[in-house]
């Protein structure tokens, strides 16, 4: 099963995070980034905002067309107006047309509120089940305050239920914090939000060519997180290259010179990609027992991994992934 992340700061003025990130892809160079729902409104400035049930909706078809299985939301809370692309997913008539669940850790999770409804959203087809119908949750930072007390909570509130008990991914962006993560709040298995730098050398990127820093570097880091000894679910990372953040600061990140990028990789080298990892999942069955693969991004727009359809309705990456799926 291949899966995509989901980071839906795309609200414009719903919440302050998405006009900043407006502002990031502002300049005219970063234009060729922004989703198919952007709107141009000067040669330095764009508007991005996923806010509508149409929007929505064609989203999850082209996601389907890509051959995915599921997408993993960055958790926000309720009412945050980040949680705008999560309301209109579920609200969807096509919303079995794609599972989904959630990454925790990247948003305040209220155990008491968000995991009772995260519970009965457990017992819905639509949410992703993996390894013997669990309900598959990422979490991001797994070592962040607290969610030791969180997933022991979703836990115990499966037991009550009598449901499968969630299968934890712990992500982290070393494998021994990735590992160290893991045994803290009892995950299942271990993988990384992306490749931000090189598991080859331990360098950051130096804005080489996608093939021999961001294509070698998942390969690599497949192999090194897999030395820990704990499950790994591989990722996929479609670019690296948060520059408009650089040049444009965000107010929640901090992104230097020194955090290294990578060149973009053709829509045929980003699926080639995919298909080394479907291929090391095959090698290696004993490691990879969920059988799935997380791709870094659907919409991480200014940070330089995307598969969702761009300005123009340019579909050349969904096209090159469909041909792998359909393999």
């Amino acid at each position: 099963m291949v899966g995509a992340i989901r980071w839906d700061g795309w609200v414009g003025d719903l919440h302050p995070a998405g006009l900043e990130i407006e502002y990031t892809l502002g300049p005219r160079q970063y234009h060729y980034r922004a989703p198919f729902y952007a709107r141009e409104v000067s040669g330095d400035s764009i508007q991005c905002r996923a806010a509508t049930q149409e929007i929505m909706d064609q989203e999850i078809s082209y996601a389907r067309y890509a051959g995915l299985d599921y997408w993993a939301f960055c958790w926000y809370p309720p009412g945050s107006g980040l949680d705008t692309a999560r309301n209109l997913y579920l609200s969807s008539s096509l919303k079995n047309d794609i599972n989904w669940c959630v990454i925790l850790g990247t948003n305040p999770f209220d155990l008491e509120r968000d995991g009772k409804w995260l519970l009965k959203r457990f017992k819905e087809s639509n949410y992703q089940k993996v390894f013997n119908d669990r309900p598959l949750i990422y979490i991001f930072s797994s070592s962040s305050p607290g969610l030791n007390k969180i997933t022991l909570g979703i836990r115990n509130m499966c037991r009550a239920a009598q449901f499968p008990e969630p299968y934890i991914v712990a992500m982290e962006f070393s494998p021994g914090n990735a590992a160290a993560a893991a045994d803290s709040i009892g995950a299942d298995a271990i993988s990384c939000y992306a490749s931000t730098y090189d598991y080859v050398s331990g360098d950051q990127f130096g804005g080489g060519p996608y093939v021999t820093t961001i294509m070698k570097s998942d390969e690599a880091g497949w192999e090194k997180y897999s030395l820990t000894g704990k499950q790994l679910v591989p990722w996929v990372t479609t670019g690296w290259s948060p520059k408009p953040r650089i040049e444009r600061s965000v107010s929640w990140n901090t992104y230097y010179k020194s955090n290294g990028w990578a060149m973009d990789g053709t829509p045929e080298e980003i699926a080639q990609n995919l298909r080394n990892a479907l291929t090391w999942v095959k090698n290696h069955k004993n490691a990879t027992e969920a059988n799935t693969i997380l791709v870094y991004a659907w919409n991480e727009f200014d940070e330089g991994g995307w598969l969702c359809p761009t300005l123009g309705n340019n579909m050349d990456r969904i096209n090159a992934f469909r041909k792998i799926r359909l393999r």
